[in-house]
């Protein structure tokens, strides 16, 4: 694939994309997986499963300074062969497609819940999916301009809830220090190493990124300030809320940010957090829907994958509104999903590399 100068982006773009991406997990319905797993120490849990993912995310970035003008995929196909390459494509197809409509749907019944409970859901998420269509079909490097546009807004607001949560904080709710047991920590960290895959998936845009060292930077430093910000996150649930009931509730970042307040003459101080919070949703599913189609078009040779931007999109619409409820996508679909992912994601990169090796030595 040849890289053309106006799909490139550079370290600030990326970096914003990669935060964005990763650390809006935090207050999501998957929150509800890792503090159920590790109650007032998922903290660790976020630790431990980048520690697990970060040599495979070193490694692919050692293959990729390789061929510095192909994707994961296209690596893959070089080098495993058409075949193989085709069934871990369509894996990761299916996979991403099937993780961005549970997310979505999830994110959407968490909003309906909390802020509008009359709304139909297929309204709003026909709504919701139409302005990531929007933001999609206006290609990568818009995509990335709008994302770092935005950051600097999101971190400061984000900075401004972190002062608002410690003020409601008591910090001795962080013992017992490991939770459930060391040894169900260690379970859990290998179990949701998926948690950091968006790491390996957008190696996809490998090509479009500015050059090797910059795509080096943007990613790792992208990655610690992530952990950061997550980790930050799971302990201010644990600090807000004791560990016997942080387990029990549905939506701990909608409680926590109901729970803060500016003094008595500042009320539903949660409003203007739901807004940049939406912000930031936006951006996230842009991002994955952009992936998918880009892994679709990679799957079955299709150039110009963004003409299956809105067909793809509606494709997801339909998959997420099959479940009943918002228990199916989490305790089900989301479960399954992130826990037997992580298989493609830890072995891949060593698997491209051992190969990759293998054929330089006979070369020799």
């Amino acid at each position: 694939m040849v890289k053309y100068e106006k799909d490139q982006v550079g370290f600030r773009e990326f970096f914003a994309i990669i935060v964005i991406a990763i650390s809006t997990k935090s207050t999501d319905m998957s929150t509800v997986l890792l503090l159920g797993d590790g109650l007032n120490a998922a903290w660790m849990i976020v630790i431990g499963s980048f520690l697990l993912i970060l040599p495979s995310i070193i490694i692919l970035n050692s293959v990729l300074k390789k061929y510095q003008s192909k994707n994961i995929l296209e690596i893959t196909q070089l080098a495993l062969g058409k075949p193989l390459a085709f069934i871990i494509s369509f894996i990761m197809f299916f996979f991403t497609l099937t993780n961005t409509a549970s997310d979505s749907r999830s994110y959407l019944t968490q909003l309906i819940t909390i802020n509008f409970p009359n709304t139909p859901l297929f309204i709003i998420y026909l709504c919701f999916l139409t302005i990531c269509i929007w933001g999609a079909k206006k290609g990568w490097e818009s995509i990335a301009s709008v994302t770092w546009m935005t950051f600097p807004y999101l971190m400061i607001v984000l900075g401004i809830l972190f002062f608002l949560m410690l003020k409601e904080a008591s910090f001795a709710r962080i013992f017992p220090l490991f939770g459930t047991g060391k040894w169900e920590i260690a379970k859990a960290s290998f179990n949701y190493t998926s948690l950091f895959g968006d790491a390996i998936i957008l190696a996809m845009m490998y090509p479009f990124v500015k050059d090797h060292k910059t795509y080096t930077r943007s990613l790792f430093s992208a990655l610690l300030f992530t952990v950061f910000i997550m980790v930050l996150m799971y302990l201010s649930y644990v600090w807000m809320f004791d560990y016997r009931s942080v387990e029990k509730i549905t939506f701990p970042f909608n409680e926590a940010i109901r729970f803060v307040s500016l003094g008595r003459a500042i009320t539903n101080v949660e409003t203007f957090f739901i807004t940049l919070w939406l912000i930031a949703v936006f951006i996230k599913f842009t991002v994955y829907i952009y992936l998918v189609c880009k892994i679709f078009g990679f799957v079955f040779h299709i150039k110009e994958f963004e003409h299956t931007v809105i067909p793809i999109t509606f494709l997801i619409l339909m998959i997420a509104m099959i479940p009943e409820n918002n228990e199916v996508i989490v305790f089900a679909i989301r479960d399954y999903t992130v826990i037997y992912f992580k298989y493609l994601l830890l072995f891949l990169p060593p698997l491209l590399w051992a190969v990759i090796k293998m054929r330089e030595v006979r070369a020799r």
